[in-house]
C-alpha cells in the first residue's frame, strides 16, 4: 500500500492531506503543536473571533475553488464598502471603487484623475508585460505612475493585496496578478474567523482515512519510512529536517492591532487604507460574524518593510484608530497588540521562490504560502499544496517503473 507523510497541519499541510486521500493508501499528518492550523487558527477572547492578523479569502483563488469543490463548510461575505475611505496627509478622502468615485475624488486633481484612471485600467487587465519578469513593483509603479499621489495609491493597492510593503524587491508580475486577482471578484471575510476552514479541512480529511497526529514533532525526514514526503512547514523548519539551506528569503511581515469594541463609534469608519503610510484599517465584523451582537471588531495593520520599534508601531496604530474611529478608546473590551507578525515566509521575488519539487530527489516535495512560481498568501499555499500532492504521487510512479 503506497504510503505519505505530511509534515505540518496548517492549511497547506491539510490541504496536501486532502488532495492525496483516497482508498488504498495510507497518509499520515505530523503537527508537531497540540493543535492544527497553524496561522490559520482563530482565538476566541470576550466572545470576539480573531484570526492572526487581517485575513481575507480571494474569491477568485484556488483556495476559494479548492474549498467548494471540496464543500468545505465556510461563510464569506464582502467587505463593507460604505463609510469606506483613503488617508493621505492625515485627512480621509472617499474611496475610490469605480470610475464614477474616481472623477469625483477630491483627492486627486483633473490631471491626476486620467493618469490614476490608466493605472487602475492596466491593473484589472490581469496581464503583465513581459518585461516585468525581471522587473520590481517599485520600477513597474515608477513607470506608470508620474504623480507622487498616484504612485502613493498604487503603492497602498499593493500593500493591501499582497501584505508586502518592500516594493523594492516585490516582484511586479506577481504583484500585478494579486492586484488583478481582486480586482476580479473582490475577498471575503469569514464567519467565526479562518478556524472554520482548519476544521472543515481536518474533518473531510479523517473522513477518507488521514491519520491525523497532533503533538508529534519530527527532527528528521530520514526518521520517517514513506513513498513520498510532503514538508509542509516554514523554511527553517525545511532546513532542520532535510538538512539544505534556502538563501536570500525575504518573509513579509506586519504589526496588527485588534480592537474588540462594545460598540462601534458613530463617526466610525468601516475602511480606510492610508496612500501615504503603510497603514490598513477594516471593521471586520461590519461584514462577517466575528463579534458579540452589537459590538464591533476592527483589525488593522501596518505593513513592515525593515526592523520595526513595536512601541513606535503600536503608538502609530492607535492614533491611527483615532482617525478612524474617534471615541474608540472608551469603548475597548479588548485589544491585542502582535508586532511582528510573519504573514509568509517568503515574498515572490523577480529571482523566483523555491518551487514544489526543490527536494524532489530525496522524495521530499514542499507546500507553504512561501513555495512556488505563482499565487500569494493561502491561495499559494493550497496551490503549492495540491502541486506537490500531484507531484509526489508522479515521483514515486516513476521510481516505481524505472
Amino acid at each position: 500500500m503506497p504510503s505519505y507523510i505530511i509534515i505540518g497541519g496548517g492549511l497547506a499541510g491539510l490541504t496536501a492531506a486532502n488532495a492525496l486521500a483516497q482508498p488504498g493508501r495510507k497518509i499520515t499528518l505530523l503537527e508537531q503543536s497540540e493543535h492544527l492550523g497553524g496561522r490559520a487558527i482563530t482565538q476566541q477572547e470576550h466572545g470576539f473571533f480573531l484570526n492572526l492578523g487581517p485575513h481575507a479569502l480571494y474569491r477568485a483563488g484556488p483556495a476559494t475553488r479548492t474549498f467548494k469543490e471540496w464543500k468545505i463548510p465556510f461563510e464569506g461575505h464582502l467587505p463593507v464598502q460604505e463609510r469606506a475611505c483613503f488617508v493621505y496627509q492625515g485627512k480621509k478622502y472617499p474611496l475610490i471603487a469605480s470610475a464614477a468615485s474616481l472623477l469625483t475624488s477630491p483627492l486627486l486633481g483633473v490631471g491626476e484623475k486620467l493618469e490614476a484612471g490608466n493605472l487602475f485600467r492596466l491593473l484589472a487587465a490581469g496581464k503583465a508585460p513581459r518585461q516585468t519578469t525581471r522587473q520590481t513593483m517599485r520600477e513597474w509603479i515608477d513607470d506608470h505612475a508620474r504623480s507622487p499621489k498616484v504612485r502613493g495609491l498604487a503603492a497602498a493597492l499593493t500593500r493591501l493585496t499582497t501584505f508586502v510593503a518592500d516594493h523594492e524587491h516585490l516582484s511586479a508580475a506577481a504583484a500585478l496578478r494579486q492586484l488583478a486577482l481582486a480586482i476580479a471578484d473582490n475577498v471575503a471575510f469569514l464567519d467565526h474567523g479562518w478556524q472554520t476552514l482548519v476544521d472543515g479541512l481536518a474533518a473531510r480529511a479523517r473522513s477518507l482515512g488521514v491519520e491525523i497526529r497532533c503533538g508529534t514533532p519530527v527532527n528528521s525526514v530520514a526518521e520517517l519510512n514513506a513513498d513520498g514526503i510532503i514538508l509542509a512547514v516554514p523554511p527553517a523548519a525545511v532546513e532542520k529536517l532535510a538538512g539544505v539551506s534556502f538563501l536570500n528569503l525575504r518573509p513579509v511581515r506586519v504589526a496588527c492591532l485588534d480592537l474588540g469594541l462594545s460598540a462601534l463609534p458613530e463617526d466610525a469608519a468601516n475602511f480606510g487604507l492610508s496612500v501615504d503610510r503603510p497603514l490598513y484599517y477594516s471593521v471586520h465584523s461590519a461584514a462577517a460574524k466575528l463579534a458579540p451582537e452589537g459590538s464591533a471588531l476592527i483589525q488593522m495593520a501596518k505593513y513592515l518593510a525593515t526592523d520595526s520599534d513595536p512601541v513606535a508601531d503600536r503608538i502609530e496604530l492607535e492614533k491611527f484608530a483615532d482617525l478612524m474611529a474617534p471615541g474608540w478608546r472608551d469603548r475597548v473590551t479588548m485589544a491585542r497588540f502582535l508586532p511582528n507578525m510573519t504573514v509568509s515566509y517568503a515574498m515572490a521575488t523577480p529571482e523566483g521562490r523555491p518551487d514544489v519539487d526543490a527536494l524532489a530527489p530525496q522524495r521530499i516535495f514542499l507546500a507553504g504560502d512561501w513555495v512556488g512560481p505563482e499565487n500569494m498568501l493561502t491561495d499559494a499555499a493550497v496551490a503549492s499544496a495540491l502541486r506537490a500532492a500531484s507531484m509526489v504521487q508522479k515521483y514515486r510512479s516513476a521510481r516505481n517503473a524505472a
